[in-house]
């Protein structure tokens, strides 16, 4: 019985002779590629709506410094790229009609999803823990959600649900579930089931606000809340925010509310602590913007409050720290690049420096700075603070690592030019000079400031949120 399989296998004519083949031109593609020292990977099949990887893919170490591009990633024509999330082996692309997991250390095509519903709407995320990409089709009388590994794009579930309001932003997302607005609260969705979870309602007289640069993202409705894998934190408004014709009355102080993402009950709160800002986006319907940020590890979050940029310990709501910034010299304000429960990055200009910031950790506990970067040579740079709401997309125009640091730079003068030309990497103490990155493609994904770096397994990943269709891997 297995005779003439075989046979056919064996001359040539079978599927497995063309797929055999296929390989051996794609294993060509890529040897030639790594011979060339930058893989640019613009093959595959990536023209199915879905295929996965052959097997558990090797996982490469986060780079501890970059000096060099690895390799470069164009996404198919017609889509652009939303975001782009640290998986298993490497950074997931989040694309308006689905999703691509790379190898970080190759930049190879490891797997793909594309709808292949007509007209659908989609959405798409990575679980925080990295291990799940979820991607959700709407459209009028069909709503699928597909649940993958992010490892190797294998579907581990599908199904269908009931819309009840406006298509979800898959990107408000734990481990457990996904949140969507509904009655001036939020409901949670099993990830594996799509069926509700729980439901959360603010008290009487309280009122979800927005949380600035959550437009990066989107947003469950005119509100928004900040994930975790195990948390939902929101900030909330619960006293009259001045009388009508009172235009200069005083803000108001939020509360600050964390809820357990498995059963929706409050982990822990802070009462009329939380500073408000008037929020300007026309796209909120919401008075007031609260800042808040969730570590990348997720053991801390950081808010504005009475009391200055406090540190919470994000599981328990202690309080490590009541102020971050009084941690900073005292000649000028700095940015706070990057925390942990023990350790803050800011960077800071001195009075009259027109070259690059200078970028300090110091331990949270006693303020000793543990290290620090400096540099005299004429560059210049000015990072940012990046409003990091959703640790799976943990995007940072600076980004600090064991060796040093990853910040837009400029070279020759440019500054009068008003653009970042290059990648450079900072060591830390200084020990050897700054290495600047250079191309064409790094100055166009820099311009006008627009371009973000991703710590992901295997390098650091360059893009460009939105309309940018290109990726860049620096090791």
């Amino acid at each position: 019985m297995n005779e003439t399989p075989r046979k056919r296998q064996e001359d040539g004519r079978g599927p497995s002779s063309w797929i055999a083949r296929r390989k051996m031109v794609l294993a060509i593609a890529v040897a030639l590629a790594l011979i060339t020292g930058i893989g640019v990977f613009a093959f595959s099949p990536r023209d199915h709506e879905h295929f996965t990887s052959d097997g558990e893919p090797e996982v490469g170490d986060v780079p501890r410094e970059v000096d060099h591009i690895a390799w470069e990633w164009d996404t198919p024509d017609g889509h652009s790229i939303v975001t782009v999330m640290p998986g298993l082996a490497g950074p997931v692309v989040v694309m308006e009609r689905g999703v691509i997991g790379l190898d970080g250390t190759t930049g190879g095509e490891l797997w793909g999803y594309r709808s292949d519903l007509g007209g659908s709407d989609v959405s798409a995320s990575i679980t925080p823990d990295g291990r799940s990409s979820v991607i959700a089709e709407v459209r009028e009388g069909e709503n699928r959600v597909s649940l993958l590994d992010s490892g190797t794009g294998e579907i581990q579930e599908r199904y269908e649900y009931p819309l009840d309001s406006e298509p979800p932003s898959l990107l408000n997302l734990s481990d457990h579930d996904w949140v969507e607005a509904r009655n001036g609260g939020i409901v949670a969705r099993d990830l594996h089931s799509g069926d509700i979870a729980w439901e959360y309602l603010p008290e009487r007289g309280c009122e979800i606000q927005a949380l600035r640069g959550s437009n990066t993202f989107g947003d469950t409705a005119g509100y928004s809340v900040a994930t975790s894998g195990e948390h939902y934190v929101m900030a909330e408004l619960c006293e009259e925010h001045g009388e009508e014709g009172e235009p200069d009355a005083p803000r108001p102080p939020g509360d600050l509310v964390v809820l357990d993402a498995w059963t929706g009950e409050i982990s822990w709160s802070v009462e009329d602590d939380l500073l408000l800002e008037e929020e300007t986006r026309s796209e909120i319907d919401v008075p007031y913007s609260a800042l808040i940020k969730i570590a990348r590890d997720e053991s801390t979050l950081l808010a504005e409050t009475t009391s200055g940029s406090t540190l919470f310990d994000l599981a328990t709501g202690e309080v490590l720290h009541d102020d971050l910034r009084s941690l900073q010299r005292d000649e000028g304000p700095g940015r706070i690049v990057d925390f942990d429960d023990e350790n803050v990055v800011v960077s800071e200009r001195r009075p009259g420096d027109a070259g690059l910031p200078e970028f300090t950790n110091t331990r949270t506990g006693d303020g000793e700075v543990l290290r620090r970067t400096s540099t005299e040579d004429p560059l210049s740079g000015d990072p940012f603070e990046y409003h990091r709401i959703r640790p799976a997309g943990s995007a940072s125009y600076s980004l600090p690592l064991d060796g040093g640091v990853v910040t837009p730079g400029c070279v020759d003068e440019c500054e009068e030019r008003n653009i970042d030309e290059t990648v450079l990497f900072l060591p830390w103490e200084g020990k050897t000079p700054p290495r600047a990155i250079e191309s064409e493609k790094i100055e166009a994904t820099l311009q006008n400031r627009r371009g973000v770096f991703v710590e992901t397994p295997g390098s650091v990943v360059l893009y460009r949120p939105g309309s940018e269709s290109h990726l860049i891997g620096l090791a």
